[in-house]
Order: C-alpha cells, then sequence, then structure tokens
C-alpha cells in the first residue's frame, strides 16, 4: 500500500507520467510506464546535468562524456550513473562475486593520468619512460597519487577531497562528499571497467580479443604506450585493461586494522600476463611504492 502511494505520489509530480526510463549502457532513453526505482535515475541524471550545465563538445548516445582542462592540457571525464553490479569473478578467491550497489553517481577518467596532464599539475615527471607525454604517468606512489588528486582540485577552485591527518592509518582521512579530484573506490572501478557486461576482460570475455582493448605483455613490447590508442570499453573508458596498473583509495585488506596496503592491478600492465588483466583481479601494494608499471585515474564525486 504504501510503495503505490509512493509510485501514485510521484506520478503527479513527474509532468508525463508516460515516459520509462530504459537505461542502456548508464543512458536514458524515454519509453513508456514508470516505475520507482527509474524515477531515481531520472533524478540522478538531473543532478549530473545541474552539477555540469555547460555544452558538451562530445555526447554520444552511449555515455555522457565530460570535457575538462588545465590550461592548454586537456582531459576527459565519464559519468557512471549509480545502480547495481555483480563486483568479483569465480577465478579470483580475494574478489568472490556479490552483488554490490554503487548509490552515488560520478564521474571517472576516460583515460589514465598521462605525463603531460602530472607534468603540468605537479611541475614534475616521475616516469620511467620519459618525454612521452601522451603515455600514462608511472613511478607514481599511492600517496603521490593523492597529492596529485589535492592540487588539481586546488588549482581548479574545487573543494579537496583529503585531509591530512596524523592520527590516521597512513596520515590521510577521504571525504567523498567534496567535488574535487580523488581516486576511485575499487568497486567504482570495477563497475566502470564491467561497464554493464559480465566480460572477463574489460571490453571483451574472449582472450583471443585482448590485444583490441590491451597493452599486455603480448604486445606491448614492454613498455608504455599513448592512452586511448586501443578500444575502449562499451562505456568509453580507455586502458582499464593493460597499460598501467592504477590504484584505487581502498585499503586492501579493510578488516585488517593495522594494514596500510592498498589496491593496485586493477587493470593489470603493460607487463602483465592474461588473467591479471582481469576486471575482477585485484592485489597490493605498500602506499609508498612506486613501479614503472604503475599509475592511475581520478574520479569526482557529483554533489550539489
Amino acid at each position: 500500500m504504501l510503495e503505490n502511494l509512493r509510485r501514485k505520489s510521484l506520478t503527479k509530480t513527474y509532468n508525463n507520467h508516460t515516459r520509462q526510463v530504459a537505461f542502456e549502457l548508464g543512458y536514458a532513453h524515454y519509453e513508456k510506464h514508470l516505475i520507482l526505482e527509474q524515477y531515481k535515475q531520472i533524478f540522478s541524471k538531473k543532478k549530473i546535468d545541474e552539477s555540469f550545465p555547460n555544452p558538451f563538445t562530445q555526447v554520444s548516445k552511449k555515455f555522457k562524456l565530460i570535457p575538462h582542462s588545465l590550461g592548454n592540457v586537456k582531459f576527459n571525464m565519464i559519468v557512471c550513473l549509480s545502480g547495481t553490479f555483480t563486483m568479483g569473478h569465480e577465478g579470483q578467491s580475494n574478489n568472490r562475486p556479490r552483488t554490490e550497489t554503487i548509490k552515488n553517481s560520478f564521474l571517472l577518467g576516460e583515460t589514465e593520468i598521462t605525463q603531460e596532464l602530472y607534468e603540468k599539475v605537479m611541475g614534475t615527471n616521475p616516469s620511467h619512460f620519459q618525454k612521452k607525454p601522451q603515455n600514462p604517468v608511472e613511478m607514481v606512489s599511492w600517496v603521490d597519487a593523492i597529492l596529485f588528486c589535492n592540487e588539481l582540485s586546488r588549482l581548479q577552485g574545487l573543494d579537496k577531497c583529503y585531509i591530512e591527518n596524523p592520527n590516521s592509518l597512513y596520515g590521510w582521512d577521504y571525504d567523498s562528499s567534496k567535488n574535487g579530484y580523488r581516486l576511485p573506490e575499487e568497486k567504482e572501478w570495477e563497475y566502470a571497467a564491467k561497464a554493464g557486461t559480465q566480460n572477463k576482460w574489460v571490453g571483451t570475455d574472449n582472450e583471443d580479443e585482448l590485444g583490441k582493448y590491451a597493452w599486455w605483455g603480448e604486445n606491448s613490447n614492454w613498455l608504455t604506450h599513448p592512452v586511448a590508442t586501443k578500444k575502449p570499453n562499451k562505456w568509453g573508458f580507455y586502458d582499464m585493461s593493460g597499460n598501467v596498473d592504477e590504484w584505487c583509495w581502498d585499503k586492501y585488506n579493510p578488516k585488517g586494522a593495522t594494514s596500510v596496503n592498498r589496491v593496485i592491478s586493477r587493470g593489470g600492465s603493460w607487463s602483465n600476463i592474461s588473467p591479471a588483466l582481469c576486471s575482477a583481479y585485484r592485489n597490493d601494494n605498500s602506499p609508498s611504492n612506486r613501479s614503472y608499471n604503475l599509475g592511475f585515474r581520478v574520479a569526482r564525486s557529483i554533489v550539489n
């Protein structure tokens, strides 16, 4: 009864009750009959439109791409609407299949952070593979990525997501309600990587097609490559398998009170064999570790 009343109330407040939102790859198409859960998606999309009202230079029927820039350096982020998905895979002992919910829509970088953008923000390029501005930055620790996010937020007049706190584990507090840049949470990363599918790898369920989507041990010649030179997944993200491993915010073992290691090996790198490139594969490392196959991409919360 209560559900029916809520539905009637929502129908009255929505001007055209003959519409339905059928979400395909995270984008809205209007048809018939509206259900309560789909109203929430409409309001989520409306919030995105209000948060990013500027005209888009590129809009796809499959996803919404938001242009960003810092000076003359341009980069893009893609809207990931809230939703539910199956996280994990039967073949991953440390990431078993279960249902996870992304409660809040967010933006995620179309590509990994490039050497060009990192140097523009931080004034230095730590990469092992030097002087390749469109290649992903590497030799960056989890702490380096946190500092980059805060500095990019500052340069763009946004609120920082990370606050130093000597009393918290590894010295940082995280506030996802801020509008600045941050590392993706692990389940956000996997949600975007799977892009509404249960593909084993990003973009494909067929290992023979992996080279179309990823720079990895079979085709990389043991070095990084310019971002966005392989095929994207169905939501438009590039290099979520291969090129460089990607840091996430999360602790690898959230139940370990004294553990500080963070999640890496999300997506695998140019040096990996195919099992490490699986969407559900996860590994860990110290937040201070740097490696020439380890980089990151950034996220943003969508807030009022």
